[in-house]
Order: C-alpha cells, then structure tokens, then sequence
C-alpha cells in the first residue's frame, strides 16, 4: 500500500469513521472542512511515527503540514 493510501485509510477509519468507499482528494483542505482538528492532528502524528518509523519534530506540528493529504504525504517523504 502507497503512502496516499495509507493516509486515507487511516483518516477515513479512524478519524471519520466512514466506510471503505469514501475518498479524500490529494488537496482537500482537512482542516476547513472539519475533517481533522488539532486533537485529530496528534492522533494522526502518532499513526505516522509509528508506521513510517519517523519523528515528527514540535516546530514541524503546524496546520500547514496537516491541512492536506499532500502534505502529508510531502512530511513523511521528507523525514524518510
């Protein structure tokens, strides 16, 4: 499974909690559209340390890194 799909799942599961069908585009906002909010952050934070075996440094937790998938996914790319 790619990174784009490993964050989506884990979004859409744990933090939405919807059904396997539902999707999240490369670039909608996460944040303006109450998808995530900063304790969903935290969570998702966690998920990624574990599952890429990263650290995600205090000046690194700020919206614009989280607002996305892509940027998400453009986090973890940079830390691996």
């Amino acid at each position: 499974m790619d990174i784009d799909n490993i964050i989506e799942r884990y979004i859409v599961d744990e933090i939405m909690m919807k059904g396997k069908d539902t999707k999240i585009e490369p670039d909608q906002s996460l944040l303006s559209s109450g998808v995530i909010d900063s304790l969903s952050i935290l969570r998702l934070i966690a998920f990624i340390e574990d599952r890429f075996g990263i650290t995600v440094d205090d000046d690194e937790v700020v919206p614009e890194n989280f607002d996305t998938k892509n940027m998400i996914k453009s986090l973890i790319l940079s830390k691996m």
